[in-house]
């Protein structure tokens, strides 16, 4: 007797979509040496080798390519590596992350993972700023180049070189998310019509870019188990939250737990964004607090501590207690966690259609940001922009 196909059973994991591996953070950090399984919602015959769909493609240059610029822009019409093809299953974690084929295939699965957080964010599919002249998004997996970028219709990344070693950021999805974060951006607000010296569009685009990074981490499940266990629940510590385009495990390009205020930064877009970057970070952590506390997980009397001044001696009691709670109640943790950041990024996603990308400044973008927020989450954001000085106090 032959056993019978559950078609049921079948059908339904094809409406899953389609199986990727990704790493949440650069595999040259302890701890995230191997890639999570993803499943991306899309159906397996709606991708092609490249992979490729009806929105993007990725293209591995077989020899040297120059960055595209604004006299050069895609599509990339020179020789390319074989597109890598799927299994015989049509999943594409048949893919071995050791292999060259692995960095398109990595990179079409981040871009991918990180828009669908976004659409989910905004309620709508994002149709590309460039759509009336490119249908679909080009991804260059690889380019010998220490930079990675996205403009019109292209998103390229190279490698970093430290101490000789060479790491493609086609696999460091802090970077992939951050340039999608500028993508989405741009498809959301538009792109200026002149660039006015006293307008943010600029250093806003690398703050919302650096906020995508970090919420869009913190959909990996794993990823916020292991952060949580690592620090036993105290955000307050430095950790894979709160760094961004990792290149090395001791270089760190970007910080979100800055205290920079708007008074101590220069005009140069990354300095001008960090007391924005660094009023999200803020948020995130007093609204996961507030959960802690909500849930019985934190003493109250946390809400009314200033965080960027807390003596050792408070800090010290501060983890014990959080390492004790999390001890009991780690799922409760990661409730929190996920609530706070939800929280914050749908008030950024809603925000963006509000603004106006050639006249917009930090303090139209903070505000915008706050309106979009509901009640506590609002107030808490209005305090930590008017503590970085990008709003005035009430």
């Amino acid at each position: 007797m032959h056993p019978l196909r559950n078609e049921a059973l079948e059908s339904g994991e094809a409406r899953l979509g389609t199986r990727f591996w990704i790493f949440p953070q650069p595999p040259f950090l302890p701890g995230y040496e191997q890639p999570d399984r993803v499943w991306l919602p899309i159906l397996r015959d709606e991708i092609g080798a490249g992979p490729s769909d009806a929105t993007m493609y990725v293209i591995d240059p077989l020899s040297e390519k120059q960055p595209y610029g604004f006299d050069r822009l895609p599509p990339f019409d020179g020789p390319r590596r074989a597109a890598p093809k799927p299994g015989p299953d049509r999943h594409f974690d048949n893919v071995s992350p050791s292999s060259r084929e692995f960095l398109a295939v990595h990179a079409y699965a981040c871009v991918h993972f990180v828009l669908d957080i976004w659409q989910s964010y905004l309620g709508r599919p994002v149709r590309w700023f460039f759509e009336q002249t490119f249908p679909r998004l080009e991804i260059v997996a690889f380019v010998n180049w220490d930079n990675a970028q996205a403009g019109y219709g292209f998103l390229e990344l190279g490698c970093s070189d430290t101490d000789g070693v060479r790491r493609p950021y086609a696999l460091n999805f802090d970077t992939i998310a951050h340039e999608v974060g500028h993508l989405i951006l741009l498809s959301e607000t538009g792109v200026p019509t002149i660039v006015s010296p006293e307008a943010d569009f600029f250093p806003f685009s690398e703050a919302f870019s650096d906020a995508v990074s970090l919420i869009s981490f913190l959909h990996f499940g794993s990823a916020i188990d292991r952060l949580l266990r690592r620090t036993r629940g105290n955000l307050l510590l430095y950790n894979e939250l709160n760094r961004f385009a990792e290149t090395s495990p001791e270089t760190q390009v970007r910080l979100a737990t800055n205290f920079r205020r708007m008074s101590e930064v220069t005009r140069e877009v990354h300095d001008r964004a960090l007391p924005f970057v660094g009023a999200i970070f803020d948020t995130i952590v007093e609204l996961y607090h507030r959960e802690l506390v909500a849930r019985d997980c934190a003493d109250s009397r946390l809400l009314d501590l200033d965080l960027r001044a807390l003596s050792q001696r408070d800090f010290d009691a501060f983890r014990a207690a959080t390492a004790e709670a999390f001890r009991v109640k780690p799922l409760i943790f990661e409730l929190a966690l996920a609530a706070a950041r939800d929280t914050v990024g749908q008030a950024l996603a809603s925000s963006l259609r509000t603004l106006d990308p050639t006249t917009m400044r930090l303090d139209q973008a903070a505000t915008a940001v706050i309106a979009a927020a509901p009640g506590a989450a609002a107030e808490v954001l209005e305090a930590n922009f008017a503590w970085r000085e990008i709003i005035g106090r009430r």
